[in-house]
């Protein structure tokens, strides 16, 4: 059988809103992220006053994150908004590790508590997290013995696209757009305008697909580098369970203990978020 390689153009013609690079170039636009964020919290007055699509928080005593939009709001809130389609981690864990390292992140050494950001994350999947039929969910920090909703500068909300066919909300017209391969709706002019410019204008589509070309050539490198690393990390651990040690495995294997964990460090890089 032939194998048929499909073009970057027709590649891009595909894409759509939640795909990761498409966002990306969407999420470039402080306009498109605050037209979504007015839609799903609720806030025709929001004001999104900085961007930064693909935002990495570096940790150097544990793992590091990447954030697909990090927006700084205009009362200071930082505002994360994450977009998932394969239902492959823990959801819950990942939105609280995410919201931590941004608030580690944007707290200055010696600041007061008081101080501290608020941070919001908003979560867009593809499947519903909770599976309970809805396609938003807000979730709060709330006294069991009161029933008492408290203030402790963490919001979460939960966006997913499974429902949207049959949601009449607004909320549910714009997962819509996020699942489909054109976008028209006239009550997201922004959204509808940048992901037009970007499949249909000619310098869109340069672009794009210059993109689509270089992340299929990344991946490829990352993926060739991610498998010879996880086959040198399981040779030696496998030979460390026999051993009794990962240094007694690598003098065995000829492998300096340095290419181990550097392999390791690899392979614990590729689960960033």
């Amino acid at each position: 059988m032939n194998n048929v390689s499909i073009t970057p153009y027709e590649q891009l013609q595909k894409l759509r809103v939640i795909d990761d690079i498409m966002f990306q170039m969407l999420a470039e636009s402080e306009k498109v992220c605050q037209e979504i964020l007015r839609v799903i919290l609720d806030d025709a007055r929001l004001i999104v006053q900085k961007v930064t699509p693909q935002a990495s928080i570096a940790n150097i005593l544990g793992r590091s994150v990447r954030l697909d939009a990090l927006c700084t709001l205009g009362d200071g809130t930082i505002c994360n908004i994450e977009v998932q389609k394969k239902n492959d981690n823990d959801d819950l864990r990942r939105v609280r590790y995410n919201a931590s390292s941004i608030v580690s992140n944007f707290s200055k050494k010696g600041s007061e508590f008081s101080q501290i950001p608020n941070v919001t994350v908003v979560y867009i999947s593809r499947y519903d997290v909770f599976n309970s039929g809805r396609t938003i969910y807000h979730v709060d920090s709330v006294i069991r013995e009161t029933n008492t909703t408290i203030d402790d500068g963490l919001k979460r909300v939960f966006v997913n696209t499974q429902y949207c066919e049959k949601d009449t909300s607004d909320v549910g017209a714009l997962m819509r757009c996020f699942l489909h391969q054109t976008v028209t709706d006239k009550r997201f002019p922004e959204l509808t305008k940048r992901f037009n410019y970007l499949k249909n204008d000619q310098k869109g589509v340069d672009s794009m697909c210059k993109i689509i070309e270089e992340y299929g050539d990344e991946r490829a490198a990352e993926a060739a580098a991610e498998a010879t690393a996880k086959t040198l990390v399981n040779v030696i651990e496998t030979a460390a369970a026999e051993l009794g040690s990962i240094e007694k495995a690598c003098n065995l294997l000829k492998v300096t203990r340095k290419q181990y964990d550097d392999a390791k460090a690899l392979l614990e890089k590729t689960l960033v978020v």
